[in-house]
């Protein structure tokens, strides 16, 4: 998910959002199908008001927000056109949507807005400590953040190989985060492990979800 630490040098700035698209839904990636049920299994556990979705791109998911009752969703994204699309898409289904072009790394939301922060293949492009930080202020008390890491692979690449080479810029500055060191860090700023699970793709590659609650 695009977000990273120099805003001028960020490679998610340089992947079209139909690249983007085609590779995460790709059938030998089929990341953006398993992104999308994780999203909709969270929401539907929860049943937050507010939420936050950090690193949006073009709305995976946002669908499953339908007539759930939400009264604020905010979409968070360092791509302007993947924030244009999510709009196009949205804008009607979800009054109460509000799009946000930016870098986490840079901003911030009032403390204690968000019963839901959901960060899915977020941690591996930003600075861990800084945006865990940051949740931890932005998240009601017993609030809940809903996170997707990578896990390493020793035989398969970080990105898949698909058509769509523009995703390869990804290869450089991707840093996976095991998921003990991930808890150790979360702890630090009051974000209690309650559940978590581990999806393993056909391609082989896996995926750890975990959910923190404040």
């Amino acid at each position: 998910m695009p977000l990273m630490k120099s805003k001028s040098k960020n490679p998610w700035l340089q992947i079209p959002a139909e690249d983007y698209e085609r590779h995460m839904s790709a059938s030998n990636v089929a990341q953006l199908q398993m992104l999308n049920k994780i999203f909709a299994d969270v929401v539907n556990e929860y049943q937050p008001k507010s939420i936050a979705i950090l690193g949006c791109t073009t709305g995976n998911g946002f669908e499953h927000l339908n007539n759930k009752n939400i009264e604020r969703v905010v979409g968070v994204d360092i791509n302007p056109d993947y924030i244009s699309i999510s709009k196009r898409r949205f804008e009607t289904k979800l009054p109460q949507l509000e799009l946000v072009c930016t870098d986490l790394n840079e901003f911030e939301f009032s403390n204690s807005s968000f019963d839901l922060i959901h960060a899915a293949l977020v941690f591996e492009y930003v600075e861990v400590e800084l945006l865990l930080a940051k949740i931890s202020r932005w998240l009601r008390p017993n609030g809940i953040l809903s996170v997707v890491l990578q896990l390493p692979n020793d035989t398969l690449a970080p990105v898949s190989e698909t058509p769509y080479h523009s995703l390869k810029l990804l290869n450089t500055v991707m840093k996976l985060i095991e998921p003990e060191v991930f808890r150790k860090r979360a702890i630090k700023h009051k974000l209690k492990e309650a559940k978590n699970y581990k999806i393993i793709l056909q391609s082989g590659k896996s995926f750890f979800v975990l959910l923190l609650q404040k």
